[in-house]
């Protein structure tokens, strides 16, 4: 039985005393642990895919086939998706530096595992619509990418940036290869093919167009960011052009499936019926990590600091979440779906809530929010608070007032 090099034991201890002591990084050992768990998603892929080529065969057609199939198809390849764009974060970090391999700037961290946490809720739906054809997904389709996890602070590292190019160029081959199969399948069908069909293929290469322009754009800035001394705006201009390609892309790799895109985004936001009715609910501590920002969420829950500051923050709400913040919760989770706006941060203080940005201008819960505009829920003081940007800090911060 071979023994363990005492060498490479200094070696290894060595590289972790860099990364985390000089470099402030952190172990990416969690995120490959969830990487190595999502051994569902070949098989999955594998079983959807002979259960699309079958229907084809016994003379279904390619439009009724997919949207059969559009559950399973949705939730397998968004898996895969957020399985790719973490081994590219991780791939692209590891290349910029060997020598920190196996550690990761903590915005890398944040963000690849946020997005590992996606993955199994999605490979539970997709396991789930292809045992069950009349099953009732927890989510409306179509998904949206998230959540975005932003520096703090400070501009994310080039090869952070680095690694969703990669992971952009990955999504945007692969929803070129499923368009051209789907283009394909329509060609060989024995029967005429019904406008809005052609009309969704169309807006798939619409869509497709506007996604490689911002991707293209995205990848210059990135290049003038990597020759430049560090630039905040650019930084962040570059980041928001790259996260805009890589959720079109994300869109395009479900909406194929779906011949009645883009209509069916009209649905996400309202059903039919009576308005929902809000009224203020007891919640302890616990729940408030509910709200919390992922980011926080990885790396404060369980710690003396997060939970004594959701305590404490829990007192000050009386226990109560009020009917406002519940209103302001449902509408900004059906905005998300909606594309309008984007997670783009973590305020510092507790409850340590998301910050978003409107891609658009809308409505959120009585308040009117400019597009560009950054916003959030102070639950210290009950109501929407809204800037053109907020100012940024490097670390968490204790319960104001």
């Amino acid at each position: 039985m071979p023994a363990k090099s005492f060498i490479g034991s200094v070696e290894e201890a060595a590289r972790g005393w860099y990364a985390t002591a000089l470099r402030g990084e952190v172990s990416d050992a969690n995120v490959r642990a969830y990487l190595h768990a999502a051994t569902q998603i070949e098989d999955l892929w594998q079983q959807t895919d002979e259960r699309l080529a079958n229907a084809l065969a016994a003379g279904t057609s390619p439009w009724e086939a997919d949207a059969a199939l559009r559950y399973p198809l949705a939730s397998i390849r968004s898996a895969r998706t957020y399985q790719v764009f973490v081994q590219q974060l991780l791939a692209m970090d590891a290349a910029a530096d060997p020598a920190t391999a196996g550690y990761l700037p903590r915005v890398t961290y944040d963000q690849a595992n946020a997005l590992c946490h996606q993955i199994q809720p999605h490979l539970q739906e997709a396991a789930a619509s292809l045992a069950d054809p009349h099953y009732e997904p927890a989510q409306t389709l179509p998904l949206t990418l998230g959540p975005r996890i932003e520096a703090e602070g400070h501009p994310c590292p080039v090869p952070h940036l680095q690694g969703i190019i990669a992971a952009a160029h990955e999504m945007r081959e692969w929803a070129a290869g499923l368009l051209a199969q789907y283009e394909l399948a329509l060609t060989r069908a024995q029967m005429p093919i019904p406008a809005e069909v052609t009309i969704h293929v169309t807006a798939l290469h619409r869509a497709m167009a506007e996604a490689d322009s911002q991707l293209d754009f995205g990848v210059n800035l990135v290049g003038q960011v990597s020759q430049q001394a560090p630039n905040a705006e650019l930084h962040e201009q570059a980041e928001d052009q790259l996260w805009a390609a890589l959720s079109t892309y994300f869109l395009l790799n479900q909406v194929i499936a779906m011949s009645d895109w883009p209509n069916t985004a009209t649905v996400v936001v309202r059903k039919k019926g009576r308005p929902k009715t809000y009224r203020d609910r007891r919640i302890t501590p616990t729940d408030l990590w509910r709200i919390a920002a992922p980011s926080a969420q990885s790396t404060l829950r369980g710690t003396e600091f997060g939970t004594d500051e959701m305590a404490e923050m829990c007192e000050k709400m009386g226990g109560i979440l009020s009917a406002g913040a519940q209103q302001y919760l449902d509408e900004v989770d059906a905005a998300l779906r909606q594309h309008q706006v984007q997670r783009i941060a973590a305020m510092a203080n507790c409850p340590f809530e998301p910050l978003y940005r409107a891609k658009s201008a809308l409505d959120v819960a009585g308040a009117h929010i400019p597009a560009g505009h950054e916003f959030h829920w102070n639950y210290h003081r009950g109501h929407i608070e809204m800037a053109p940007r907020f100012g940024r800090v490097d670390d968490w911060q204790e319960c104001e007032e």
